[in-house]
């Protein structure tokens, strides 16, 4: 079975965007906005070098809320694909959430397995491609990042990004400690080799 490295999207692979609403950093509305981070398309390459299949798992409950069209969703996520590929990087699986149990939208506006910190999305990919989740590691920048690995049974990276520190209450109990994607790439690797 394989290992996995999941990982978060916004403010680990995309840079985070002003909400339109609250002004905090949040996931990006418009593919216009989608910057990959610094660093990212080098810690992709290291992960998969060492043998790690790369699969995003992310919250998008923007459309539950209706703050925008599901269709732009499905655009803002394309623009991050394309981001990569033009770094060469194609992850080997992505598995979005896209409900939330506080939405307007009736068809999305519920809860379920998939939102973190739920370990659904990746219980899914597990299942889809026969990974060996007590040998991956969930990366994120959140809290409830953490708690979903934890909970799917892989060790775990917080990314301790500033801009998302209003997502992160210090519940958090990660396995290793990172500022960015690049460096918890690197330590990922370190804490493997002990």
């Amino acid at each position: 079975m394989n290992a996995a490295a999941f990982i978060d999207r916004d403010g680990v692979v995309n840079e985070l965007v002003p909400d339109p609403g609250s002004q905090l950093p949040e996931s990006p509305l418009d593919p216009a906005q989608v910057v990959l981070m610094p660093g990212v398309a080098g810690a992709l390459r290291r992960l998969r070098a060492a043998g790690y299949l790369l699969v995003g798992v992310s919250n998008q409950p923007a459309a539950a809320k209706g703050k925008v069209a599901f269709a732009t969703l499905e655009a803002v996520q394309a623009r991050v694909l394309d981001l990569l590929r033009a770094e060469g990087i194609e992850p080997d699986g992505f598995k979005l959430c896209f409900h939330h149990p506080g939405g307007t939208v009736p068809e999305l506006a519920r809860s379920c397995d998939c939102r973190k910190p739920a370990p659904g999305m990746l219980l899914e990919a597990a299942r889809d491609l026969g990974l060996d989740l007590g040998s991956s590691w969930m990366i994120g920048d959140t809290d409830d990042d953490v708690a979903a690995g934890a909970a799917a049974g892989c060790r775990t990276v917080l990314v301790e990004n500033p801009s998302s520190a209003h997502k992160r209450r210090g519940a958090a109990q990660p396995d290793v400690c990172a500022p960015d994607l690049g460096t918890a790439a690197e330590r990922l690797l370190v804490f493997e080799a002990r």
